[in-house]
């Protein structure tokens, strides 16, 4: 990765990650999950990813009733 003139000047000691609120690192540079990521995650694909295992366990139940109705007639 080729540094920019002005990042090579640069005493990364004092330099601020916007993501991880670290010094030491651009944000760019940051190996943590982005913080903008991580709430995007908590907040919409975690509640589907719930809705969705959800649904599926209804429909193993639903099938499970049926077939045991079944052996009652």
């Amino acid at each position: 990765v080729e540094k920019k003139d002005d990042e090579k000047k640069r005493d990364m000691s004092r330099v601020k990650c916007y993501n991880y609120k670290k010094k030491g690192h651009f944000s760019k540079d940051c190996k943590k999950a982005k913080v903008k990521d991580y709430e995007y995650y908590k907040t919409k694909m975690l509640p589907a990813k719930k809705d969705k295992d959800e649904q599926v366990l209804l429909a193993k139940d639903q099938a499970w009733m049926e077939s045991s109705s079944d052996s009652d007639q």
